[in-house]
């Protein structure tokens, strides 16, 4: 047994995460034991590579033949995140050099390592997880920027004319994202080239969900824009704006607000977006009664069965009933000056309830932490706690337990759901502080 491998085990040990019990992590330790990069470890970074490869083994033999993420990995920082986040807002030039199978290799190739990258910053406490989250969101958007690059090297007919946005929804607006998040996307143009636009948007989706060699780069969707499934896949600028300002349903206009270009005409994008808001905020009626219809419906549909902490995204008192706050209050009261990053913490200061919803992002922060850890242990997107617990409650808190955690969980959620309620049955915003 190497020192690498010793290290694992002591870190691990009498954990649900035991490395002894983990042939990735001995298999990791292995290979990259010998490696300088390895002794440069700082303990916080050390404890999180130590997660990272006793909790995922097909992540942990992906980064055991990559021995310069381990470099990276030994630099890991407080800032280190947030540097490598300036760098990935530049071009990406590498990409020019490579054929297109190479370069749809290379985008996945850089999200795994850089979700590793994240991953080992989360469970090893060594940046607060709000930075994890937006790291992981502005790798997102580069992704997107860059298959949108790749798509327009590969689709023929460009007007100068012409304009193309991407606009990210949702967590991606508002660099919220978390592992094994989808992108939940809607495609803007302007000009004549509507085939042109339709087969860019086609191309991108496709750039980032095919199958490769290296895996997908990520899952796309698309139903958000205007019309759902039912409508085209691009909209013209004028076309979006009419369709916000006149046909939209309250849910449409509930998602609208978390809405950001990522990508292409971002400049023309954020004028259109600001312009519609300002047409429909705040809206004509009074839209609790509504969105509490919307939301119960989710519950129905999403959380059957929920023992008040298992379902800690649909569920009474879970995540989304803090996004239906957010985007509630500003749709009853207006906003004071829009954010330019919609997350919802930035809603809700934008509502002016800055004071009496601190306590709600507390729960929601907490909320949000259990939702990654669960993520990073299933390797997928789910919205419930898994059966088995230890591993996530170890991940979310070292040295917590299963029953610590769901009592936690069910503390939270009963605190979301009072406020929740509260603003329901008074009709306003205003009711958080209550």
């Amino acid at each position: 047994m190497n020192a690498l491998a010793r290290r694992f085990d002591e870190l691990l040990a009498d954990t649900p995460l035991d490395a002894r019990g983990s042939p990735a992590s001995a298999r990791f330790a292995e290979q990259r034991g010998g490696d300088a990069a390895a002794q440069r470890l700082s303990p916080p970074a050390l404890r999180g590579l130590a997660r990272v490869v006793a909790t995922q083994p097909e992540i942990a033999s992906f980064l055991a033949h990559r021995p310069a993420w381990l470099e990276r990995a030994a630099e890991l920082g407080p800032d280190t995140l947030a540097r490598r986040g300036a760098q990935l807002a530049g071009a990406n030039p590498e990409l020019a050099e490579l054929d297109l199978e190479g370069a749809l290799d290379a985008l996945r190739l850089r999200r795994r390592e850089e979700m590793a990258l994240a991953a080992c910053a989360h469970l090893g406490d060594v940046a607060p997880f709000e930075a994890i989250s937006e790291y992981l969101s502005l790798l997102a958007e580069a992704t997107a920027r860059d298959a949108l690059d790749l798509a327009r090297r590969h689709v023929r007919g460009a007007d100068p004319g012409d304009a193309f946005a991407v606009i990210g929804m949702g967590k991606i607006a508002g660099r919220e994202f978390t592992y094994h998040s989808d992108l939940d996307l809607i495609f803007l143009f302007s000009g004549s080239a509507i085939d042109r636009a339709s087969r860019l948007g086609q191309r991108l989706i496709a750039f980032l969900t095919t199958m490769t060699g290296a895996g997908i780069a990520y899952e796309v969707d698309t139903r958000l824009r205007p019309s759902g499934q039912q409508g085209m896949l691009v909209a013209s600028f004028d076309g979006y704006e009419r369709y916000q300002t006149g046909e939209a349903a309250t849910w449409e206009h509930l998602a609208m607000l978390r809405a950001r270009p990522i990508a292409g005409a971002t400049a023309a994008a954020d004028v259109r977006l600001r312009a519609v808001r300002a047409n429909v905020l705040p809206h004509p009626k009074p839209p609790w009664a509504e969105l509490a219809e919307l939301r119960q419906r989710v519950i129905d549909e999403r959380a059957r069965g929920d023992d008040g902490s298992a379902a800690f995204k649909t569920g009474a008192g879970g995540l989304m009933d803090v996004d239906f706050l957010a985007g509630g209050g500003l749709l009853e009261c207006g906003a004071r000056a829009f954010p330019d990053l919609p997350s919802v913490g930035a809603l809700l200061a934008a509502v002016g309830v800055e004071a009496a919803s601190a306590a709600l992002l507390a729960d929601y922060q907490f909320l949000r932490r259990v939702e990654a850890c669960v993520r990073w242990a299933a390797g997928r997107a789910v919205e419930r706690l898994p059966a088995e617990l230890g591993v996530v409650a170890e991940l979310v808190e070292p040295g917590g337990g299963p029953e610590e955690l769901r009592e936690r969980l069910a503390e939270a959620r009963g605190r979301i759901r009072a406020g929740y309620e509260r603003v329901v049955a008074r009709g306003s915003i205003a009711a958080l502080g209550a």
